[in-house]
């Protein structure tokens, strides 16, 4: 008797989730096609698009509104398959980290360069690493920390003692405007 009322309970509450994802959805404001996706499988949403003037680069963080950008920084950042190869332009904070010696002390031979995009309220940030293209000495060639920077650059993977990284690879600084 246990059986047929788990089974039973278990297809009502199937057929009401279904049901409540089942009402209409607006339209989407952008003029983009839908993507489609094989059957059983999640559509997931493409990257921002360039946009008219964006130059060289596939997705152009700069145009868009501070809550986006954090949105699409975060994509990328957990995301980060479909961006692979890409170029990016993105503003944010200039930040600076150091790599550890073994016996916890500050290895100042190391530098990692972060680009950091806080949400719209300041409450929240996500940051980007990126490697300047060309050689490059830290402190001299580049801003200080906690300046508005502008970066752009390549999607990419990178290793270090066998963990993978994500990073703007030859990467330029841009004047801010």
């Amino acid at each position: 008797m246990r059986k047929p009322f788990l089974r039973l309970a278990a297809a009502l509450a199937a057929v009401l989730l279904l049901a409540g994802c089942g009402g209409k959805a607006s339209a989407p404001s952008s003029s983009a096609a839908p993507s489609t996706a094989p059957s059983g499988t999640v559509a997931q949403p493409e990257p921002s698009q360039p946009q008219a003037g964006a130059g060289d680069v596939d997705v152009d963080l700069t145009t868009l509104s501070s809550t986006m950008v954090f949105a699409e920084v975060s994509s990328l950042v957990y995301d980060p398959i479909p961006y692979l190869g890409q170029r990016v332009r993105m503003e944010g904070i200039f930040s600076v980290d150091h790599a550890y010696t073994m016996e916890g002390e500050v290895d100042l031979s190391q530098n990692y360069f972060y680009c950091i995009i806080e949400d719209a309220l300041a409450c929240c940030a996500q940051g980007l690493e990126f490697s300047l293209a060309g050689d490059y000495a830290y402190p001299e060639d580049y801003p200080a920390e906690g300046d508005t920077i502008r970066v752009v650059g390549t999607v990419e993977f990178f290793e270090v003692n066998g963990f993978r990284h994500l990073r703007l690879g030859d990467a330029v600084l841009e004047p801010v405007t």
